[in-house]
């Protein structure tokens, strides 16, 4: 039997996935992200990209992706639910998220999406919105959990289709112009 097999529930994995935030929330702030949006404006959620309020939020447009990050690694872990207990397929995930929220914000991905992306003022993400990111992810893990392969499936395309429509941009335009940017895609991006 595996070690992150466990019959009763476990709040092991809830406490790592907790220290976990602590310790990306004093990263952030390490490389001095700031905690809301600079304009003061207690708003939730900003919708607007091509603003200085994108990612500066809770939540963001953006955020829809987040859903979709969990819906893959829920259905990526899935594959191995034989041998590791949903409580840990809950936590690997939560840090492969975290580590890319503390990632995204590194100077080298900061300015990798300022040269290659639509993203020419990105300043990186506020401390709040790399959490309601991550609560994003949260949300796509559970639902992703409830509604099953292909329910999952079919909302992650129209997710996608939405975003594209909608903001020019999505999770797999994202991952591709960050990995191998084309200047066309960046053009009919700008263009919207």
């Amino acid at each position: 039997m595996s070690p992150f097999r466990s019959s009763p529930p476990n709040r092991k994995p809830v406490a790592f996935v907790a220290a976990l935030l602590v310790i990306a929330v004093v990263y952030l702030r390490w490389q001095g992200r700031v905690w809301w949006c600079a304009c003061g404006r207690w708003y939730p959620v900003s919708l607007n990209v091509h603003s200085m309020h994108n990612s500066q939020h809770l939540f963001d447009a953006y955020s829809l992706s987040h859903v979709l990050h969990g819906f893959l690694f829920y259905g990526l872990l899935w594959l191995a639910r034989r041998r590791i207990a949903p409580g840990w397929r809950f936590a690997i995930a939560a840090a492969v998220e975290i580590a890319w929220e503390m990632m995204e914000n590194s100077p080298i991905i900061i300015n990798r999406y300022r040269t290659a992306t639509i993203a020419l003022g990105y300043t990186g993400d506020s401390i709040l919105n790399s959490l309601g990111d991550v609560a994003s992810f949260l949300i796509g893990f559970a639902i992703a959990k409830k509604l099953g392969l292909w329910w999952s499936l079919a909302i992650f395309i129209a997710v996608e289709l939405l975003l594209l429509w909608w903001i020019r941009d999505n999770l797999l335009l994202n991952i591709l112009m960050l990995l191998w940017p084309f200047d066309a895609i960046r053009r009919w991006q700008a263009s919207g």
